[in-house]
């Protein structure tokens, strides 16, 4: 099939690493986003979204040396670049629109080291590598050099001051330099002087104003003033290199070894002067990367911070929330939770979870979810890693270490060991397409196992040297195999045998791949070319002139073939099942080896890995016909959404969760306790505040009434005030008046002197003006007719030499045409005569044109002379119009001072007005006052009572809870009484059971006794009494009641049996007893938290009632305020306000009349627990 019209290009989509090697890796392009070189670009990361766009460099640059943002706008972005023909250059991008504007070069800078724009963003200085070390002062937008110079000593920084761009500072080894622009030159001053100014400085910044911070490799950060050294800083980092310096609002923050942040604030009073140090330290933080901070950046709203860290790590920081964060933790957060910072050896992707595992020589193992941008699972080993396969479910993973091949169960958070294999070294390992096999390279076998039962199933031996690459067919009854001996072999996987091979000599083959159809397989070598086998024999064939290509990836339809090279580049070529194959575009991706390339299933995304450690991945667009071909957006649904868990973690979890809850129960009890005794501590402290306002409104009614009679006394003599100056005001107008008639009569008599001079010499002006004219005039009427006549007469006699020259011409060519053969001599001799009359000529016409100009001059000098005598006449008419305008002026001066006289006396008009209203105003608010005291202490006498009733009900519930503890305590003693008497009663009836055993003996005994004495009575024989009292004697005295006690054990122990019984009844009655008098206790203890609620409700039923009341007070006293404007509006109309206005007011508490607009002030309303019913009504009465 020949593939026509069909093309493909890759769309940069994401980058998962970063890299280390430029000045300034991360910078802030705004609030949310953050720019960080990766591979051989730069990329654009939005925190929120977790998007990335990329500035893409071309081919020819080799990499990036330093990075740097205009400071305001974060519009523009400086890169400067290293080239591949050993040049350099800085490019400016548009953050925007992501596009390069400019390009800056210069002949001296085979490499740039440092850049930095202006506070404007419209100079760039950059500083070139060494040993000159040239910085150069740019007019970036026209590309124009301003000014260079040779600094000849190591740079690692250069700034402009952010208030003068005619200022710059740069930094380095020894080196702390101040330089400013002056006549396109730079001039370099030193800041420090002595032992300071060798140390090796690392970093510095402009703080707010003319001050610099710079940093040394000690740990030390110098504050300069001014040029001159104000102070130094011991940080938290003494004794290590401080690697990064950055300025915000509040301070500065440096970063250096170990992960260590540490935060410097300014501090106010020492600012002022009281102390040395101009910051203190605020806080130190630590990630759990224990590595250098290279750099690091605060966002232009300091929101973030971001952090470059020695591995390769890009972090943020919630710079915002600096206060509230804990030393101890950790508070970094990872772009996509962390990058290799090795060179990735293996990469696999899974075909039913949207997930790309990755391994790489930091030892490091993560799987990626390509849909959410973020590394799910992460775990580091401590052996090396050299390949990785995970199972198309995406639940198994197979990695390969230097001793054993290992299988991983892919868990939710965790990498769990499942099974090893003695599989040494293990540098290629692949899932079949099934999943149901595996097959790994071991040196130059390959051995194929079961996935379910790691059974070996069989063992693929041909290779004599190192297998590189393993690919499964489709359907996996296939293997494809290539190795470094340069043989590529197909195996049958049903057999393990053989099928087909091609062996090519001095080839070094690196990687193989099948078509779909599993009837081609295409490889790559280091012989730059790329063959497709078929039945061991080469069918099509494509060179890589230039480029050595490492890595191939044919897409799943047959169409595209992906190629990756040793020099960082990804080649495309349209390749098909058959025909010619046609290149297709070329991307440049890394700055090392591609080491690995996986599509998806949909051919949608390529993820390609390098040695820099980067995970690039790409949007793959098919054209055909010249249009791009949709392809369906990825769906979660159509991924599985399931994670292992395993049963240990559960039950943890549950174990976790259950104890949480216990935590959680017993904190509320704990709170609800602290609540109460804080609601009792905020009662005491409301009364104690209530006390203290009490005596503060004692003080100030006091106050006010001094500050009373103080106004009143002010008052009189404001009043005695404004006579006097009444009166020394008309004093000094009547003077003022009678000097300006004074001077008014004068300007007068001036003006009019000047009047009449200004006619005398507007008359004499005209008539000089045209006598001058007139003698003029006829001067170049005439000199013009002499000049008109001499330039005709000239004229004439051009026009007549011009003809005599045009027939002596004319004749002497026809005569020389004629005597040309003949009379050579002659004719030369006629030349030269004839050339000596045409130069007299000449001579004689350049006489005529020096003396027209002669008199073209003569005339230029009287029209000059003209000129002279009209500018002399303007400059007169000029003197003669100031004359008029001083008048002017003199008049205007004049109607000013009468102006100024009308608006004083306009003013002390005002003046008295705003006097008299002022006592009227005073009157009013006298009367005002006077009803507002009567209101406010009708409206007190209404709260008092209440107020006492407050007071009552909290001491109700005061005896409420003293009786509630009493009530506690009496159960307390009850059950420690009950408990006492239990005892007891165990002991008594321990002495029963003996008492009872011993009587029951006793009455055996004596049973027996009389058993065999009744015997004896019934003898008749006397001779037998003396025996069987003998032997009564020997049975009941000598052998005691042992034997007979052994021989009633039966009866004793159901004597015991009865009196367990009787105890057992007893002590459930007890417990019965125990319970109801529990129970009582618990209804009354009911009963009182119901009452103590109704309490609390009827406080709060007081609290809205005092709250209307305060609003009513309100009312009233607008109410007062609209009926004094109205009475105000009608003035003079009511006869009884006057008469009120001039009785005199009694003299009441003024500060009374600020009271209602204290409490009216409503209480916050707060939820009360009914344990808690005392604090609430200790607030309400405070309030009050």
């Amino acid at each position: 099939m020949v593939l026509e019209d069909v093309s493909t290009f890759l769309q940069f989509s994401h980058c998962y690493g970063a890299w280390s090697g430029v000045r300034d890796n991360v910078i802030h392009t705004s609030d949310n986003s953050i720019a960080y070189p990766a591979g051989r670009h730069l990329c654009v990361y939005n925190s929120e979204t977790k998007e990335m766009s990329f500035l893409l460099q071309p081919e020819n640059v080799e990499v990036m040396t330093a990075i740097s943002a205009s400071p305001n706008t974060r519009k523009y972005l400086a890169v400067a670049e290293q080239l591949v023909d050993g040049t350099s250059q800085v490019s400016v991008f548009n953050t925007a629109s992501e596009k390069r504007v400019k390009t800056l070069s210069h002949a001296d800078c085979k490499t740039f080291v440092s850049l930095c724009f202006s506070n404007d963003s419209k100079f760039l200085v950059t500083v070139g590598g060494g040993p000159e070390f040239t910085m150069i002062y740019w007019n970036w937008f026209h590309a124009k050099v301003v000014a260079s110079c040779r600094i000849n000593s190591e740079v690692r920084r250069v700034s402009f001051s952010p208030l003068d761009n005619v200022q710059i500072a740069s930094s380095g080894p020894g080196l702390l330099k101040l330089w400013r622009l002056q006549e396109s030159t730079l001039k370099g001053f030193n800041m420090l002087s002595g032992k300071i100014a060798s140390s090796n400085f690392t970093d510095h910044a402009w703080a707010p104003g003319d001050r610099l911070l710079a940093s040394t490799d000690n740990g030390d950060v110098l504050v300069v003033e001014q040029g001159e050294l104000r102070c130094i800083v011991k940080t938290r980092l003494s004794g290590s290199p401080i690697n990064s310096l950055s300025v915000y609002s509040s301070g500065f923050i440096i970063g250096g070894t170990e992960g260590r942040m540490s935060v410097y604030e300014k501090n106010d009073a020492r600012e002022k002067g009281e102390d040395k140090d101009p910051y203190h330290h605020f806080k130190t933080f630590r990630s759990n990367e224990h590595v250098e901070i290279l750099s690091v950046s605060v966002s232009p709203q300091e929101e973030t911070l971001a952090a470059f860290f020695s591995n390769n790590q890009v972090a943020t920081f919630p710079i915002v929330n600096i206060d509230i964060l804990k030393e101890g933790d950790n508070h970094f957060q990872y772009v996509g939770s962390g990058f290799h910072s090795q060179p990735v050896t293996g990469l696999d992707i899974c075909v039913r979870r949207p997930l790309v595992a990755t391994c790489g020589g930091d030892r490091s193992v993560r799987i990626w979810n390509y849909m959410d941008k973020n590394c799910e699972v992460s775990k580091i080993f401590s052996e090396d890693l050299s390949a990785i396969a995970i199972h198309p479910s995406g639940f198994h993973v197979l990695i390969g270490f230097t001793d054993k091949l290992r299988f991983f169960n892919v868990l939710m958070d965790d990498l769990r060991q499942f099974q090893e294999f003695p599989i040494k070294g293990c540098k290629e390992v692949r899932f079949s397409h099934g999943g149901h096999k595996f097959a790994a390279v071991n040196i130059s076998n390959i051995v194929i196992f079961s996935t379910y039962t790691f059974e070996k199933l069989g063992v693929l031996i041909s290779h004599t040297a190192m297998v590189k690459s393993i690919s499964f067919s489709p359907d996996d009854l296939r293997l494809v195999s290539a190795g470094v001996d340069g043989a590529v072999y197909e195996w049958s996987l049903q057999g393990y045998t053989r099928v087909e091979e091609n062996v090519t000599r001095n080839v070094h083959y690196s990687c193989v791949v099948y078509n779909q159809s599993a009837n081609a397989v295409i490889a790559c070598g280091d012989d730059r070319k790329i063959s497709e086998f078929v039945k061991s024999a080469t069918a099509r064939e494509v060179g890589t002139p230039g480029m050595r290509v490492q890595q191939l990836l044919l897409s799943n339809n047959d169409k595209i073939l992906f190629a990756g090279t040793a020099e960082g580049f990804i080649l495309s070529y349209i390749w098909g099942v058959e025909g010619a194959i046609t290149e297709g575009p070329h991307y440049v991706v890394s700055r090392g080896n591609v080491t690995r390339m996986a599509t998806t299933p949909d051919d949608c995304i390529l993820f390609v890995t390098s040695e820099d450690g980067t995970v690039f991945q790409f949007d793959i667009h098919l054209m055909e016909e010249g249009e791009v071909v949709p392809k369906k957006p990825l769906d979660p649904s159509s991924f599985l959404d399931v994670v292992l868990v395993t049963r240990g973690d559960m039950e943890e979890k549950n174990t976790t969760m259950s104890d949480l809850e216990n935590k959680i129960g017993e904190i509320q009890v704990q709170s609800e306790y602290k609540l109460h005794l804080q609601e009792q501590d905020w009662n005491d402290k409301t009364k104690k505040m209530k006390e203290e306002m009490e005596a503060a409104r004692g003080a100030a009614e006091a106050r006010f009434e001094a500050l009373r009679r103080r106004k009143e006394q002010q008052e009189l003599e404001a009043v005695e005030a404004i006579q006097n100056m009444e009166r020394a005001h008309m004093k000094a107008a009547e003077e003022l008046e009678s000097l300006y008639e004074k001077k008014l009569a004068m300007e007068g008599q001036r003006y009019r002197a000047l009047l009449h001079e200004k006619e005398d010499m507007e008359c004499s002006y005209e008539e000089q003006l045209e006598i001058t004219k007139s003698k003029y005039n006829s001067v170049i009427m005439k000199l013009k007719a002499e000049y008109e006549s001499k330039t005709k007469e000239q004229q004439d006699a051009y026009n007549r030499l011009k003809e005599e020259l045009a027939n002596t011409k004319a004749s002497y060519e026809e005569f020389v045409r004629q005597q040309d053969e003949d009379h050579e001599d002659e004719v030369l001799k006629v030349q030269q005569n004839h050339r000596k009359a045409l130069e007299e000529e000449q001579e004689a016409v350049l006489n005529l044109k020096s003396q027209s100009a002669i008199m073209r001059r003569k005339f230029d000098t009287h029209k000059g002379e003209m000129e002279t005598l009209k500018t002399q006449l303007k400059h007169k008419e000029d003197e003669l119009r100031q004359a008029n305008e001083k008048g002017e002026e003199q008049e205007r001066q004049i109607q000013m001072l009468k102006n100024d006289i009308r608006d004083r006396e306009q003013t002390i008009d005002n003046k008295e007005k705003r006097i008299s209203e002022l006592r009227m105003k005073a009157k009013e608010l006298e009367k005002i006052k006077f009803v507002l005291d009567y209101k406010y202490k009708e409206l007190k006498k209404e709260i008092e009572p209440k107020e006492t009733q407050i007071i009552h009900m909290k001491e109700q519930i005061k005896e409420m809870d003293e009786e509630l503890q009493r009530d506690v305590r009496t159960n307390h003693a009850l059950g420690q009484a009950l408990n006492d008497k239990a005892h007891k009663i165990d002991n008594l009836n321990i002495e029963i059971k003996r008492q009872r055993a011993m009587v029951q003996e006793k009455e055996r005994v004596i049973n027996l006794f009389l058993s065999d004495l009744e015997k004896l009575v019934t003898e008749i024989d006397p001779s037998y009494w003396r025996d069987a009292i003998r032997q009564l004697y020997r049975s009941y005295v000598k052998k005691g009641a042992k034997e007979q006690g052994a021989r009633d054990v039966p009866d004793s122990m159901d004597e015991f049996a009865r009196q367990r019984e009787h105890m057992e009844r007893s002590l459930e009655t007890l417990k019965r007893r125990a319970a109801k008098n529990e129970e009582a206790v618990k209804i009354n203890n009911q009963k009182k938290a119901t009452e103590n609620a109704v309490l609390i409700d009827e406080l709060n039923a007081l609290r809205r009632e005092k709250r209307l009341l305060e609003v009513k007070v309100q009312e009233l006293t607008s109410e007062v305020q609209v009926g004094t404007r109205k009475r105000k509006g009608k003035g003079d109309e009511e006869p009884a306000d006057v008469t009120a206005a001039n009785t005199p007011a009694p003299a009441v508490d003024v500060s009374s009349s600020k009271e209602p607009a204290v409490n009216s002030r409503p209480t916050s309303n707060r939820r009360t627990s009914p344990g808690g019913g005392g604090g609430g009504g200790g607030g309400g009465g405070g309030g009050g």
